[in-house]
């Protein structure tokens, strides 16, 4: 019976250890069906029964799980490409878990278009977080070393190459985290190896990338 309970203890113990918990960003997401407006080069959330000219999100159909955001006639405006957006300042900002990257909605030659964030300007919207961009990783052995700073550390992966990450998601087996909707997105609570990578592959098509924090 003590053996019993030990092991129960220790399945529990390892269990909240290791467990994938998911944590938020400090902006909340665009849910499907919400409505946003754009006026004056200024977007908001702001929207009221009396607004006739408004912008309603929905979720594509098939991969990708892409935002679209329809007028309120019904018709196509435009797709963001992205799978979390929120508004930042006037701003109607896009996360991509495929590109790794954050984009700009902005309107242009009478279309809306995405501009992709550059990394200082990602770390303005997040300051508590420490960026690590894809190039850094090491061509031979696709790893990283980095140092742990801080009880949180609070870690962004940004795509500054060509490669894409569809499905690509953090795993650990030996160390504690928090993962976020974001998929490049990591709280790292204590020490260890973390592999980020499409299902636990590593192939040509789908490698690996191999986070080893000290």
């Amino acid at each position: 019976m003590r053996k019993i309970l030990y092991i129960l203890f220790v399945l529990c113990f390892s269990l909240s250890v290791y467990a994938e918990d998911l944590a938020s960003i400090p902006y909340k997401n665009i849910e499907e069906e919400g409505k946003i407006k754009y006026v004056n080069d200024v977007w908001s959330s702001d929207v009221s029964r009396k607004d006739s000219d408004y912008l309603i999100k929905f979720i594509s159909t098939g991969t990708g799980n892409f935002s679209e955001f329809y007028r309120s006639d019904g018709s196509f405006a435009f797709t963001t490409g992205c799978q979390y957006e929120f508004i930042y300042k006037g701003d109607l900002i896009g996360y991509s878990n495929q590109d790794l990257k954050f984009y700009d909605i902005v309107f242009m030659d009478g279309k809306f278009v995405p501009r992709e964030l550059t990394p200082d300007e990602v770390q303005v919207l997040f300051p508590n977080y420490t960026i690590i961009r894809i190039s850094e990783f090491s061509p031979n052995t696709n790893s990283l070393k980095i140092k742990k700073r801080g009880r949180n550390f609070k870690v962004i992966l940004l795509n500054d190459t060509d490669k894409t990450f569809y499905h690509y998601k953090f795993s650990s087996g030996n160390a504690k985290y928090e993962l976020y909707p974001l998929a490049g997105f990591i709280d790292i609570k204590k020490r260890g190896m973390f592999q980020f990578s499409h299902f636990g592959e590593n192939t040509a098509e789908f490698p690996w990338y191999i986070l080893l924090v000290r």
